[in-house]
């Protein structure tokens, strides 16, 4: 049985090393929060428990990968990002020149970044969801969720090159699904 304290994919300091610009007094219990949320609803269904248990063990370029993936998976390339050579059927077009991924960890920190631009500050408090509003900050007005979906739209790319690359290396290939849903209305 693994133990319920597992731990995480990336910790506060380098999703603000991996994510677009944040500031320096967000709460990390609160960034730890989403990162554990993220990691729960796009990590962990895309790449599977086996390889998220290996990405968060204490030293996983040390750990053995080779129940999960095949001979010449980097473990590195897969979680911090990195250049490859494309081998095999990876269903990539591959056309013989060198790709690019940039990780696990970098994906994972724009999840939790746009998790945090949907958020947009609000806490709960005995009267419900409110926000902070002083003479010194204001929320910004994203009705149409312009910064959102161009976060997520990175988020998932990111993700997908992971993918791309882990199954390379896999049996069995698996499949980014995305998490939002795209309305086009046809006709009149």
């Amino acid at each position: 049985m693994y133990n319920e304290k597992r731990q995480l994919l990336i910790w506060p300091e380098q999703f603000r090393e991996l994510a677009r610009p944040v500031s320096i007094h967000t709460d990390d219990d609160e960034i730890a929060q989403f990162i554990r949320e993220c990691e729960d609803v796009h990590i962990i269904p895309a790449v599977g428990w086996p390889t998220m248990k290996k990405a968060t063990a204490t030293d996983p370029c040390a750990e053995e990968w080779g129940e999960i993936y095949d001979k010449g998976f980097n473990p590195v390339v897969l979680l911090d990002g990195g250049e490859y050579q494309p081998v095999g059927d990876c269903g990539c077009n591959a056309s013989g020149e060198m790709r690019y991924c940039n990780g696990l960890r970098k994906a994972l920190a724009y999840f939790v970044y746009a998790k945090m631009q949907r958020n947009d500050g609000s806490i709960i408090a005995r009267a419900g969801a409110m926000q902070h509003n002083d003479q010194y900050a204001y929320h910004t007005n994203d009705a149409e969720l312009k910064r959102y979906n161009d976060t997520m739209d990175v988020a998932e790319k990111y993700l997908a090159e992971c993918i791309e690359y882990a199954n390379m290396y896999k049996p069995v290939k698996r499949h980014v699904r995305g998490t939002r849903c795209r309305v086009h209305v046809v006709g009149d």
